[in-house]
């Protein structure tokens, strides 16, 4: 039905990114609670006994919504309707971001059919500048092409003032429906929505869908599930990645796997992801087309960040996408090295035959037409690198 991708689309959104943390949440037991305002809350982040605020069971690792540890909310959306038009590629998830790019929530939005004829209408050899026109006609008239549906979000208290700031001026400026669900010490949780829609451009078939998506804002509303995060250190700036030394560790596929893989090519792309992470899954049908066709002297790996916890989840997903690369499940070496210094994922870093990372890291998700891209250029670097030394001879 519709040639342009999901990924795409959210990029166009958000640059959306999900934060990580290398340590997982504590595994004290949760005791779900009832607020003043009839809504259930969890008392800890305990994946096998979280409820929504219907205090129903809540699923964190279903693929039907949202759960981020980082933010502390999530949903399961239960609604045919909704779950629906997600399929249809209609009704987009992107992440709520503070300033410092930490995620705090989720927001959906509706992507009318005129926005996708628009974007369809860039040709494949396009031009800078042509994209760059459509892109500008589409913000001149955002209000005509996207509709902020829902948004679910924590306000985080304390020393996060900035964060919190930029976080209620973006739900205050995209709705004008605001309901607080709690509190769990000094964060404050929303969902926020929007009736009004009259503004769209629509299609005579959309009015039907976009009547029932309003309609169904309370019931979605009750599928939200709250809990407290846990609260993280933060990263000292310049904390970069600049090689990656010797590790020997397991991947998904239960084989071993050390620094030696690097030395098969003159350059390795590692995309560094989570199971929970709606961006990560987003891009994992790119990443199975690229790995298919990557440029000569190229190679591709995933490391899983989660994947120790959750390997039957990690497998489903890279299964779902067709993801035959190797993922690897990162051991002390690798979080000491790498994952320790990565503050959001996806993540994606390049290195040499010799584990040295090649330019700077990429973070949030990408086309594999975007990939291919940056894969080439550091390719490029390499050879440069290379003439260099030996002029120096």
């Amino acid at each position: 039905m519709k040639r342009l991708t999901k990924q795409t689309l959210i990029g166009i959104l958000a640059a959306s990114i999900c934060i990580t943390a290398a340590t997982g949440c504590a595994s004290t037991g949760n005791k779900p609670y009832k607020n003043d305002h009839g809504y259930y809350l969890n008392s800890v982040d305990k994946a096998d006994s979280l409820v929504d605020v219907s205090g129903d069971r809540f699923d964190s690792s279903a693929d039907n919504g949202y759960y981020s540890k980082i933010a502390g909310v999530g949903i399961n959306i239960k609604n045919k309707d909704v779950l629906s038009l997600i399929k249809k590629g209609s009704l987009l998830q992107v992440n709520s971001l503070g300033d410092s790019d930490t995620e705090y929530g989720f927001e959906y939005y509706y992507m009318t059919n005129a926005a996708y004829r628009l974007f369809n209408s860039i040709p494949k050899d396009a031009s800078d500048e042509e994209v760059e026109a459509v892109q500008k006609k589409y913000d001149a008239n955002i209000n005509k092409y996207t509709f902020p549906y829902v948004m679910t979000v924590r306000i985080p208290g304390d020393k996060d003032k900035k964060d919190a700031d930029s976080i209620t001026k973006r739900m205050k400026s995209k709705f004008s429906h605001i309901d607080e669900i709690g509190k769990i010490g000094s964060d404050h949780y929303y969902f926020a929505y929007n009736k009004d829609y009259q503004d769209l451009k629509l299609d005579k078939s959309e009015e039907k869908s976009l009547q029932n998506l309003v309609n169904n804002i309370q019931v979605l509303k009750k599928d939200i599930c709250i809990f407290p995060v846990k609260k993280q250190d933060s990263k000292s700036k310049g904390n970069s990645i600049q090689s990656i030394g010797e590790f020997k560790t397991k991947a998904l596929d239960g084989s071993d796997v050390t620094q030696k893989i690097f030395a098969e090519n003159k350059i390795t792309m590692i995309n560094i992801w989570a199971t929970y992470c709606g961006p990560c899954k987003a891009e994992m049908k790119d990443l199975g087309e690229l790995y298919k066709s990557l440029p000569e002297g190229s190679g591709m790996i995933s490391i899983c960040s989660d994947g120790k916890e959750e390997p039957d989840l990690a497998k489903k997903i890279l299964k779902k996408n067709n993801c035959d690369f190797k993922t690897l499940l990162p051991d002390d070496k690798l979080n000491k090295a790498v994952m320790n210094k990565v503050s959001a994922v996806p993540t994606t870093i390049f290195v040499d035959a010799n584990g040295k990372v090649i330019g700077d890291p990429i973070v949030g998700g990408r086309s594999k037409d975007k990939y291919t891209k940056e894969i080439c250029k550091r390719l490029s670097m390499i050879s440069s690198e290379g003439s260099a030394s030996e002029v120096a001879k």
